[in-house]
């Protein structure tokens, strides 16, 4: 669907020399922001080292044309400490889906992963960072989210017109 709309697609893509340590963004304009959902993150179980890998790893999709990452999140991304990461989003910050919608999600599932025991923190704050790559990478100037579970995609047809059309409006309604 995506290949449908928008052309080229790139899978696992890399947004080369994007730390995952909240110390490295210690110069930047978005530091408070990021320190701020770090702290809450860190708080929430007090696990303080859930950032295990130096650098961000690959994103789902990203589309060259319009320079935004896709990622397409199943329901353990759906945790409390996304939700703790959403609701201290700036609301400055630009984001191609409906952070109301995932953040009552969230709140509603609560989905747990506790393998290893810090998971659920270091997928939020990884969730978080690729947010914020607008901020961070040239490259990209949005970031969509496509929650899987909620919505039977693979039942709409990329070749028909009015399917396209349900897949913009509801996965790509807030991409600007």
């Amino acid at each position: 669907m995506l290949q449908k709309i928008f052309g080229e697609i790139q899978f696992k893509y890399k947004a080369n020399g994007i730390s995952t340590r909240i110390e490295d963004y210690y110069n930047l304009e978005i530091f408070d922001s990021l320190s701020k959902i770090h702290t809450c993150l860190v708080r929430f179980r007090n696990y303080n080292d859930f950032a295990k890998s130096k650098s961000l790893q690959r994103c789902d999709l990203y589309i060259p044309q319009k320079k935004y990452i896709v990622e397409t999140d199943e329901t353990q991304h759906f945790t409390y400490p996304r939700y703790l990461s959403i609701k201290n989003y700036p609301p400055s910050l630009s984001v191609g889906y409906d952070l109301d919608w995932y953040s009552r999600t969230c709140q509603n599932i609560k989905s747990v992963d506790n393998d290893p025991k810090y998971r659920d923190e270091q997928r939020a704050w990884y969730d978080t960072l690729r947010d914020f790559l607008p901020k961070l990478y040239n490259d990209v100037n949005l970031t969509i989210r496509i929650p899987l579970g909620f919505q039977v995609w693979c039942s709409l047809d990329p070749t028909n017109k009015k399917d396209v059309d349900v897949f913009h409006e509801l996965a790509l309604g807030f991409a600007k």
